[in-house]
């Protein structure tokens, strides 16, 4: 993972960490072995690897001791004085530090060198023939499309004498784009950041209109809630102690960048008090995400939207009432029982249980001419939702 973009050096990185790499070290050219990573290390692995490091130690000990190694070493004219600002996990070359690092064993600090190196493993080739073939990870910018399933539970209908509860089930397809960060992140951590279009259709709600002509018709012309569709959107992000405060937060990435960042991190690792942390089981991955994302739809922007009310006063054949809506939903729990990545592909079922809000305004009554308005309520639900969830990484 020493070389490509960060989606290939990370992804490469994780794939021979957990199925294993077969090497030869510098001393041992005859023979090879076979080398696990981070938390896939078996002893094996930790050994090898300890001994490099003890012998790293026991040098710099050695030399601040002033006991005889051996070999003199000569000041070298380059090395840093304070702290060293080098990375070893954004790096792609070795800084030379005025040691002479490419004297293929030959330079003044050749001795020190070998010493560690020698049962180092030998890395593998760079970008070209015979080079190890590579992975990806699921990080980076993305484009995609969300398809979903969904039913809720009414309270009532928008009318104020509606109490009955009933059920409206819709369909919603949309098209995304974000970052994606679970590559970095692992199961618990959820740095996922997207915005969504699309369109949104509702059947009939079950309960019906009381106290009109109607309500006793059936389907869609009697119920409380018409079948309608609307334009869709959604977003969802991380945040650090109050839904969108990453956002409102924003302009200190350009004055205090290392803060913001931390913030980031900690957002995207369940939230200062890691209430949203994911939790991953053999038969899935569960999430309280409660805060991270919000969609909304507007009904009545594609078509005129219309429901039948009781007439005021009681008795007379009821009232046809034009209307629209902004229906919000906020997701609650998560559960995702299948998720899939290829190349640059990634493919995911989710289950949602999420809470809603249907917000009526512009409200107005069309027939007959001269009945009295009407106001409407808000109606609360709580559902459930499938969402399939495809994109595409760059």
């Amino acid at each position: 993972g020493s070389w490509g973009d960060v989606s290939q050096r990370k992804g490469t990185h994780d794939f021979y960490n957990q199925a294993g790499l077969e090497v030869f070290t510098w001393q041992g050219r005859d023979q090879t072995i076979v080398l696990m990573g981070d938390a896939h290390m078996r002893p094996q692995d930790a050994e090898l690897a300890a001994a490099a490091a003890r012998k790293s130690l026991a040098q710099v000990l050695d030399q601040a001791a002033g006991l005889p190694q051996g070999y003199i070493l000569p000041p070298a004219p380059d090395t840093v004085s304070g702290a060293d600002a080098f990375d070893i996990c954004s790096t792609t070359a070795f800084p030379d530090r005025g040691v002479a690092l490419g004297q293929r064993g030959k330079g003044p600090y050749s001795p020190v060198f070998n010493e560690i190196l020698l049962d180092a493993p030998v890395p593998g080739l760079g970008p070209g023939l015979g080079a190890l073939p590579r992975s990806r990870s699921e990080v980076g910018t993305f484009i995609g499309l969300a398809g979903t399933m969904d039913t809720r539970y009414l309270e009532g209908g928008f009318v104020p004498t509606e109490n009955q509860g009933g059920w409206i089930s819709g369909l919603d397809i949309g098209f995304r784009a974000g970052l994606g960060l679970e590559g970095t992140m692992g199961d618990a951590g959820d740095g996922l950041v997207f915005g969504q279009l699309g369109l949104r259709a509702d059947t009939a709600s079950t309960n019906n209109a009381e106290d009109t002509a109607l309500e006793n018709l059936g389907g869609s012309l009697s119920a409380a809630i018409p079948a309608r569709g609307g334009l869709s959107a959604r977003i969802r992000m991380p945040f650090y102690l109050i839904p969108g405060d990453l956002l409102l937060l924003s302009p200190m990435y350009l004055f205090d960048r290392e803060r913001y960042m931390q913030m980031a991190v900690t957002a995207a690792n369940g939230g200062l008090f890691s209430l949203e942390q994911g939790w991953a089981t053999r038969y899935g991955r569960f999430q309280f995400i409660l805060g991270r994302e919000i969609g909304a739809t507007m009904f009545g922007t594609l078509g005129n939207d219309q429901l039948a009310a009781p007439s005021s006063p009681p008795g007379g054949a009821g009232r046809v009432v034009d209307y629209k809506s902004i229906y919000l939903d906020l997701p609650i729990l998560e559960y995702r029982p299948y998720r899939a990545f290829s190349s640059n592909q990634s493919s995911s079922v989710i289950f949602q249980l999420f809470g809603g809000a249907d917000i009526p305004y512009d409200d107005s009554v069309s027939y007959p001419p001269d009945a009295q308005p009407i106001s409407l309520d808000t109606v609360y639900s709580l559902g459930l939702r499938m969402v399939f969830d495809w994109r595409y990484y760059y």
